[in-house]
């Protein structure tokens, strides 16, 4: 389980990689596939925590649960997939969804270095 749980554990940082890929292509070129690109790695996002979660919480890896942090930190997700959804749907409210979408990125990637 534990290679089951390491692939699951590079999924992850592949979707926050494409989340902050998706910010950086839209500051560089506003015009393109950024919100298409940030809501498909915050669903990976989404799907592969809960799923680590998951397999940790069941005692399969020898990895401790801070409740507390996934609470946070799933929150947050999901709250950069619905925004990054709505992004993707309504272009014309892109620069305030993007000023948001970056910076609970950002906030999340700190949660879950620091916390």
């Amino acid at each position: 389980m534990e290679i089951v749980y390491d692939v699951l554990v590079v999924l992850h940082l592949v979707g926050m990689a494409g989340i902050v890929s998706g910010v950086v292509a839209r500051s560089v070129a506003p015009a393109g596939p950024a919100p298409a690109i940030t809501m498909w790695s915050a669903g990976a996002q989404v799907i592969t925590g809960v799923a680590l979660v998951g397999i940790a919480s069941a005692g399969l890896v020898a990895n401790e649960i801070d409740n507390a942090k996934v609470a946070v930190k799933l929150a947050i997700a999901v709250a950069v997939l619905v925004l990054a959804h709505i992004w993707l749907r309504r272009p014309e409210s892109d620069r305030r969804l993007f000023g948001t979408v970056a910076g609970l990125t950002f906030v999340n990637v700190v949660i879950a270095v620091i916390w």
